[in-house]
């Protein structure tokens, strides 16, 4: 099962994510996709500093932290990539409840 656990601040803005077993199938390549796609274009379009850690060949884990936000900082750039990341894991999540789950400590009902 891919598991993805959002990371939020006092403020309730996401400041990272974890995410383990994303790698094998159709869902997993979905998953991926979104996620990498998150970080690459917090990158390539913000100025936030990251700390990133992946190990996808063994595990399928990735670890995105965003220190200057989670001290509380705004980022309506690094927001926005990262909500439109969740709302289509979310979907996922919809679609395959048997393959994903996500722990997100704002949006307990997914």
């Amino acid at each position: 099962m891919i598991r993805v656990s959002i990371s939020r601040n006092s403020r309730g803005r996401i400041c990272g994510f974890t995410a383990y077993n994303h790698g094998g199938d159709i869902v997993c390549a979905a998953v991926s996709a979104l996620i990498l796609n998150a970080v690459n274009s917090i990158e390539a379009f913000t100025d936030e500093a990251m700390i990133v850690d992946i190990d996808e060949k063994n595990t399928g884990y990735i670890k995105l932290r965003l220190p200057d936000i989670e001290a509380g900082n705004n980022s309506e750039g690094a927001n926005l990539l990262l909500s439109s990341m969740l709302l289509g894991l979310e979907h996922i999540q919809e679609q395959y409840p048997s393959q994903m789950r996500i722990e997100d400590p704002i949006r307990k009902g997914f």
